[in-house]
């Protein structure tokens, strides 16, 4: 059985797909809910065709995107295809891509891959305030274990240091970074940024090196 609807008949055809579901989908951190302009669904083989303002959203994280597939709604591991404008973003982190493939378990994000020209992450809240982002082809993105994997042509950041090699992985909870990992080949560069020395009140400045005027 195959048909397209708004936005209202989305949510009844995923409501009974929850509700005979309801075990593996109902978790403490909120239920699984899909928001769509159109949907395209085949009940009997279990597969949808979300399209315009896709938004997947389990508690606090959330997955944007123009158009996605999914398949296996009603198991416990669903499998999800996000293209255009895909926007992931969970309590530690915040990825934009061109594309990204995403594995529901329990009815929550379990891990993540995105894909593009670059793809960009950034860790949404990291300590006293540093900024941490990078970029890369292909960000892997295991939510549980809050770990990061960028690979092909890979730029990352941790308060204004640089890290590039082949591959970079970040654990966001942790704050490490390891560069190549064991079996991956290349050079690794890193640029340090130099703290910057606080000036005390009534310090004279630095002598000028230059000739002057």
């Amino acid at each position: 059985m195959r048909f397209a609807s708004s936005y209202s008949l989305l949510l009844s055809i995923f409501a009974a797909s929850i509700a005979s579901a309801a075990a593996p989908l109902i978790n403490p951190q909120g239920n699984l809910k899909f928001d769509a302009d159109v949907v395209d669904s085949d009940l009997r083989n279990d597969s949808h065709v979300l399209g315009g303002n896709v938004k997947v959203t389990q508690g606090v994280n959330f997955i944007e995107a123009d158009r996605a597939t999914a398949t296996k709604l009603q198991s416990p591991r669903s499998n999800w295809t996000f293209d255009r404008g895909v926007h992931i973003q969970t309590v530690d982190a915040d990825l934009k891509s061109l594309s990204a493939t995403a594995d529901f378990v329990d009815g929550k994000i379990g891990t993540a891959v995105a894909k593009g020209t670059p793809a960009f992450f950034e860790q949404r809240r990291g300590a006293d305030g540093k900024l941490v982002r990078g970029r890369a082809g292909v960000i892997d993105y295991d939510v549980d274990k809050g770990v990061v994997r960028l690979s092909d042509h890979v730029w990352f950041s941790y308060a204004g240091n640089e890290f590039r090699g082949n591959v970079v992985v970040y654990n966001i909870r942790d704050e490490r970074v390891t560069v190549n990992p064991a079996g991956e080949k290349g050079r690794v560069n890193i640029t340090i940024k130099p703290r910057s020395v606080e000036k005390k009140p009534g310090a004279p400045a630095p002598a000028s090196s230059g000739d002057g005027a």
